[in-house]
């Protein structure tokens, strides 16, 4: 999982409120109910010294904001007057909660939520077709429409009849399909390269569609799935390609996902591998910016707090390690807090090891933390 979209949260150090409750609007007594739950959120910050600008911007999202259709959760993390994270999960926590400090609670959201991804959806016939934008991991996003195009100006109906004037008409109508979706398969690439989609959709007619696959560039070629459509023009609102771009989202991402525990595999096997795994290690290896992926098991120990200071990635065990380096430690923060946060300010991805709602088996690691690594360790004298 890219944790870039967490910086904005993660990178400053000032206090923030990070709730998690039932967001569920299932009965008749819903808004009651949902008064009752955000006044003991709301209370148990209070308690742990949240601000009074916090809070009301905290109670005008939770109750003048939008409503969940049925069973939800929600999470969100509010600094002062902006609340930058305000997002439904698709259970109910656990176990809610409230939390005042300098790094905010997101194990708990990244546990539950699909990974952010944007698809490219492309629906295509010997006529022309459309691309949209989508990320289905967002409930919220709408579906965009980005490009429309038409075919030609030249046969697109095959005729019936004989003789070489038949002939001839079919290769001009083969001809003009097979340029056509050559144009779209050429959009596709450059929209894949502007938005880093890691998903391309391919839907509708299916000899245009797979003729459109067989033209994609590499890297969109990789990203692409094929999916059984009407093929006749949606845009946005489609329900049924809604649902055949979500399946394909979950799909991938568990695939990505796989692929990054067969790797973890690998390379845990090996001594000389980029692998680190325990708390200190894998501190330590944040500090150097040298991880690629971060690797948390979703029952880590979350009582074990960890120091950090200003910069992201400056954490640290014991406060004297950040003030050897001449840092200013800030405070002391949840190791997962610690943890997510140098992650994202690095750069580096984010993988559950299990827990949550990931439906993977866990990976057994040493504090339940580990990091597949930019450069393995060098060798100890």
């Amino acid at each position: 999982m890219d944790l870039r979209f967490l910086r904005r949260l993660t990178e400053p150090t000032e206090p923030c409120a990070t709730v998690y409750l039932d967001a569920s609007h299932d009965s008749e007594d819903a808004e009651h109910a949902l008064r009752l739950r955000w006044q003991e959120r709301r209370t148990s910050l209070e308690e742990q010294g949240a601000d009074a600008r916090t809070l009301d911007a905290l109670e005008d999202a939770v109750l003048r904001g939008r409503r969940a259709a049925g069973r939800a959760g929600r999470v969100l993390v509010a600094r002062g007057d902006e609340v930058p994270l305000d997002r439904f999960l698709p259970e109910p926590p656990d176990q809610p909660s409230a939390t005042w400090g300098v790094a905010p609670d997101l194990l708990p959201m990244l546990l539950q939520l699909p990974e952010p991804m944007t698809a490219v959806v492309v629906r295509v016939d010997r006529g022309g077709g459309e691309i949209l934008l989508a990320d289905p991991s967002d409930a919220d996003a709408e579906t965009e429409p980005v490009e429309e195009f038409e075919g030609e100006e030249h046969p697109l109906h095959k005729v019936r009849g004989g003789g070489w004037k038949h002939l001839k008409m079919q290769h001009t109508v083969e001809n003009t399909w097979r340029s056509n979706v050559r144009e779209v398969a050429e959009r596709v690439d450059r929209r894949v390269v502007e938005t880093g989609a890691r998903l391309v959709v391919l839907a509708g007619e299916a000899q245009s569609r797979r003729l459109l696959h067989d033209n994609l560039g590499e890297e969109s070629a990789k990203y692409a799935v094929e999916v059984e459509h009407s093929g006749m023009p949606s845009g946005a609102d489609d329900p049924e390609l809604e649902a055949a771009v979500d399946t394909a989202a979950r799909d991938a991402s568990t695939r990505e996902r796989l692929a990054v525990l067969d790797h973890l595999d690998q390379v845990a096997a090996r001594p000389d591998g980029a692998f680190a795994q325990g708390i200190r290690p894998v501190l330590a290896a944040l500090r150097a910016e040298q991880v690629d992926t971060l690797l948390l098991d979703g029952g880590v120990e979350r009582a074990a707090l960890v120091w950090i200071a200003e910069p992201s990635t400056h954490v640290a065990l014991e406060r004297e390690e950040l003030e050897a380096i001449g840092d200013e430690p800030v405070d002391q923060v949840p190791v997962d807090s610690a943890l997510l946060r140098a992650a994202a300010g690095s750069g580096a991805a984010f993988q559950p090891l299990g827990g949550g709602r990931t439906g993977l088996v866990g990976r057994p690691v040493e504090d339940g933390v580990a990091a597949l690594l930019r450069w393995a360790p060098a060798a100890s004298s």
